[in-house]
């Protein structure tokens, strides 16, 4: 069987899949796996050798789906931290497994719990907790720690596309987190509690760590630990941005290209060693030696930087390639990836859902298919031409055929999660892999080296790696400031990314359709079969983008999506004809966290929405404005509607300065404008009554609230009102205006705050469906109950944020759906009567 490790890769893969959707108990798990194992049993006795591969990847898929859902089995245990949750404020005790930098003034600790005090009794408690901690408190590997936290349940945000978080945490065992303020809410009972060869590599990691921070500037000292100890958390975001956008962060992450430096630089090493002893030339074959011992100095090295998947990977496939050059057996670099990532997977089932498994296999399976296949090809060149010239043009062919190959093997998946691929790859690449990849990784393996017994050479050494690195930035920079360096991309589904590569696999055997002289005897109808396949997907593709292009354009739909943006408010409308609109964007106060790049723009990306007509911000508070920011500089925004209000503070001014650079035009808008008409839909601004003067400031938090712009949206027969953060006064004089206020749909005021939906308010506006926006177990406790039930006395169906995720909204201009992302029953909504909400055609 030709590389037999690919067949329980895919089923394992498979059973990872099932299992990670699909929960079953161990029990039946466990009881579906002895019939098939006696099974196995059976045709190997018998020598039924197809029944017993199939009977092994029905064993080894079965076997993926349990251990997928073993981090579930053990949050179930009666004792697990998970069942704390929710229940005030408790002392827990356990021991830090890693430290992170979180955000600018965060770090964040994971703990294995051993013990919580209750009553001051101490209580045994197992799962782990993620614990926020303020950045000026230090804390290592091992050290038993006690600290005092309010447990909450992690949470995501639920929206169409978005990345889930909550899932993902999860899957490594993450089931709550904590907050601690400041350093009286935590203390170290114990340092060092950990034992083993683990304890020892962290202190060395934090020695090496302390090394770099003495004799490096940022950002090279960042990205140097990134390139050694595998340390990526620190990377400044605007570092990361840079080389995600020349196409050039593999380099960031430990890869082959390191593993494969250390083993090359050991082998030549040990190599020149033993020819240097006529006794050792005799007595050993210094090959294999020289190759034996360079697998002494991979795995030091692999564990130095933190066995993370590509480091796992490449340090497996480079072990196999060492130990098929001991044996001297041939190697098939295939099976030997299919073999890695069967040892990964077994490991770590949860490796399968990361961002680095897939780009590291991906890049790697493509590059060794691209060689296989186009590696062989010789550059023409005259006759005349030096033998050193051919050659150096040859390997500059196979180096971009590399690049190319690893480029367009990670590009589907880059444009799923990042949405966003380089145009610049290739020459950023050609700069930046000899410079960081050689001239500034080799000087900084021999910084890891010489640490253990000199800590000035060390430095010295660091020094020379982060003046290559420093050119190598400068370069990046430049080339990230190119307006074409990067293009956006929609979010391809499942099906774009298997045609993507379908395409891509018939394009490389149709340029390769010279077969050698043994495979002369293969049919002459595959060639016909490639170029078959070629056209198709290529017709696929063709109506896959006209099909993008024109839907939109062709719709006569309204659909408003109220977006999961925790406690803060954010609404996609989008109209007949492909015009979209923003209504806020969402944001933290105090926070770092960038909800208009992590949540809102994949939002949109998922949608297939590459532009913004209208951003509309109701008034300039975080929880409406920060995410608003990241829009307009990622997405062409044409116009942003306002109030007129102003705010002094650094968000602020950083709004007004990216809309500036954008060239986006702003329009101030109040209860004096007249309609607006937009593709078929028309908006009425109802508040403020006016603009307010040119360079007012000062006011009050309530105040700016008040002077949210109100609007409503008329589309055929049916209504909806956007509220803003207006309060009952501006909710009473809206009243009294004797305006129509009557809407089929109320975008709830204030998050639904006890402050606003005033009875009188909901009496005029008679809304069907109330939507509330904000955040799970928020602070403010938003939305009130005595709100909630004002809306229940009012007979609107209610629907959550928090609860049920991104609410859409879907309207033909007579008939109306309200939809659910979280379709789950509720039990404290009993007006809610399904998922799905229709309202019929009224006359």
């Amino acid at each position: 069987m030709r590389r037999p490790l690919w067949y329980p890769l895919i089923a394992l893969m498979t059973g990872i899949l099932i299992g990670d959707r699909f929960v079953l108990a161990p029990e039946v798990l466990l009881a579906g796996m002895l019939p098939v194992l006696a099974l196995l049993l059976l045709c190997l006795r018998r020598r039924w050798n197809a029944a017993a591969l199939i009977a092994l990847l029905l064993l080894t898929l079965t076997a993926g789906m349990l251990n997928i859902q073993r981090q579930l089995f053990l949050a179930r245990q009666e004792k697990h931290v998970l069942h704390l949750a929710d229940q005030g404020k408790m002392t827990l005790e356990g021991v830090v497994l890693s430290t992170e930098q979180a955000f600018p003034g965060k770090s964040t600790l994971i703990v294995l719990c051993r013990r919580v005090l209750q009553n001051q009794t101490p209580a045994p408690v197992t799962g782990k907790i993620r614990v926020a901690i303020p950045s000026d408190l230090s804390f290592q590997y091992g050290d038993f720690i006690r600290f005092h936290t309010k447990i909450k349940k992690i949470q995501g945000f639920h929206n169409p596309g978005s990345f889930d978080y909550e899932r993902s945490q999860n899957r490594r065992g993450l089931y709550v987190s904590g907050f601690v303020s400041d350093r009286a809410g935590i203390v170290l009972i114990r340092p060092d509690t950990a034992s083993g060869l683990k304890l020892k590599l962290e202190r060395f990691r934090l020695y090496l760590k302390r090394l770099l921070e003495v004799h490096a500037a940022s950002p090279q000292r960042e990205i140097l630990q990134a390139m050694t100890i595998g340390d990526q958390k620190a990377l400044p975001q605007d570092v990361r941005d840079q080389f995600a956008k020349t196409g050039t962060s593999h380099i960031l992450s430990i890869s082959g290209l390191h593993v494969g430096i250390v083993a090359a630089s050991a082998f030549f090493l040990m190599l020149l060693a033993f020819k240097s002893s006529e006794y050792c030339m005799l007595k050993f074959n210094i090959i294999k030696t020289a190759t034996a011992a360079a697998i002494v100095p991979v795995l030091i090295y692999a564990l130095v930087a933190g066995m993370g998947t590509p480091v796992l990977r490449s340090t497996l496939m480079t072990l196999a390639f060492l130990a098929a050059l001991l044996i001297g057996r041939p190697k098939d670099l295939y099976n030997i990836l299919a073999g890695a990532a069967l040892i990964i997977l077994i490991a770590s089932p949860e490796a399968l859902f990361e961002i680095s498994f897939q780009l590291s296999f991906s890049a790697v399976l493509a590059i060794l298919y691209g060689v296989e296949k186009l590696g062989k090809r010789q550059i023409p060149l005259p006759s005349a031409a030096p033998r050193w010239i051919a050659a150096g043009v040859n390997r500059l062919y196979l180096f971009l055929l590399v690049s190319t190959a690893a480029t367009l093997g990670t590009l589907p998946i880059i444009a799923f999660y990042f949405n966003r691929v380089s145009a610049v790859a290739l020459i950023a690449n050609l700069v930046a892999v000899p410079l960081l990849g050689i001239l500034a990784l080799i000087p900084a393996m021999m910084f890891i080296l010489t640490s253990v017994f000199s800590a000035a050479l060390a430095g010295f050494f660091i020094s020379i790696a982060s003046f290559f690195t420093g050119i190598a930035v400068s370069i990046i920079e430049e080339l990230a400031l190119l307006p074409w360096s990067s293009l956006s991309f929609i979010k391809p589904n499942a099906l774009e990314i298997a045609l993507f590569y379908a395409f891509m696999y018939f394009l490389i055997e149709a340029l390769t359709t010279d077969r050698p002289k043994d495979l002369q005897d293969v049919p002459a109808r595959r060639p016909l079969w490639i170029k078959t396949g070629l056209l198709v997907c290529a017709a696929l593709i063709l109506a896959d983008a006209a099909f993008l292009v024109l839907k939109d354009q062709f719709s006569s739909h309204l659909k408003i999506t109220a977006i999961d943006v925790g406690q803060g408010s954010s609404a996609l409308v989008r109209m007949p004809g492909g015009v979209n609109m923003l209504i806020d964007g969402g944001g933290f106060h105090d926070s770092s966290f960038d909800v208009g790049r992590a949540v809102i723009a994949p939002f949109l990306y998922a949608k297939r929405i590459r532009k913004v007509d209208i951003a509309v911000l109701t008034h300039p508070h975080p929880d409406h404005l920060q995410g608003l920011i990241h829009i307009v500089n990622a997405f062409d925004v044409r116009e942003v509607w306002c109030a007129g209000l102003t705010a002094d503070n650094d968000l602020y001014r950083l709004w007004e300065k990216t809309v500036a650079e954008r060239g986006v035009k702003v329009r101030t808008l109040s209860a004096q404008s007249p309609p607006e008409v937009v593709s078929g839909v028309t908006f009425q601004f109802l508040w403020p009554l006016r603009p307010p003067p040119p360079g007012v400031q000062g006011m009050s938090y309530q105040e700016t609230n008040d002077a949210s712009l109100v609007i409503k949206m008329t589309y055929g027969a049916r209504r909806f009102l956007v509220t803003g953060d207006i309060s009952a006064a501006i909710e009473a004089f809206l009243t009294a205006s004797g305006k129509d206020l009557k809407s089929d749909v109320l975008f709830v005021p204030h998050h639904g705050s006890l402050s606003s939906s005033s009875p009188d308010f909901l009496r005029v506006v008679s809304c069907r469906y109330a939507v509330i926006s904000a955040g799970k177990n928020n602070v403010f406790r938003h939305p009130h109950p005595a709100v909630l039930e004002r809306y229940r006395s009012a007979g609107a169906a209610i629907f959550r944020t928090d609860r049920d995720g991104a609410v859409s909204i879907d309207s033909d201009g007579q008939s109306l759906s309200v939809t659910p992302w979280i379709k789950k029953p509720d039990p404290d909504f009993v007006r809610r009567r399904a998922p799905n909400i229709s309202l019929p055609t009224t006359g």
